[in-house]
């Protein structure tokens, strides 16, 4: 699969910080201004992010377009993803919830739980892959740590907002 602890480590962090989205979304804290405002605001972060990315590894105009391209495709993946992890904890509630739930419901609900888990490490493994394509090696891991950076940014921003 991944290869590498290192890999799965990034994959998992990355994972974690998504789930973490989905999961304040499911508990009632929607994303501010509705789905039409995430898409800008995560469009205004993709650019910000490329901006940065672009001085930090010297990205040339082409490296720069393709790696938007890239972002853009995984954020739009992350997205779908999110909304089928939010409808999977609701139904996941639901179930909880009553009393008459099948045994056989909790466990269909327990192997789409993994499913998307799983999904979410394709996406990011076709993100580094696809990066790979467009960076050096020296780029694609200082840029990983950009991700990371960025990733523990937005943790403190959303544990600041609660």
């Amino acid at each position: 699969m991944m290869g590498s602890p290192i890999r799965l480590a990034i994959a998992l962090c990355s994972f974690a910080v998504l789930l973490g989205a989905s999961t304040a979304s499911a508990q009632g804290n929607p994303p501010r201004g509705g789905a039409g405002q995430q898409e800008v605001d995560q469009e205004r972060l993709i650019e910000r992010f490329l901006d940065l990315a672009t001085t930090e590894l010297n990205l040339s105009a082409e490296q720069r377009d393709q790696l938007g391209v890239v972002l853009q495709e995984a954020s739009e993946r992350r997205r779908g993803l999110g909304r089928r992890q939010m409808q999977l904890r609701r139904d996941i509630s639901q179930a909880l919830a009553d009393p008459t739930t099948e045994a056989s419901e909790f466990t269909r609900l327990a192997e789409r739980f993994l499913t998307l888990q799983h999904e979410g490490l394709e996406i990011q493994e076709w993100q580094r892959d696809r990066v790979l394509e467009v960076l050096t090696p020296r780029q694609t891991l200082r840029f990983m740590l950009l991700q990371e950076r960025l990733a523990r940014r937005i943790q403190e921003m959303r544990r600041g907002q609660r």
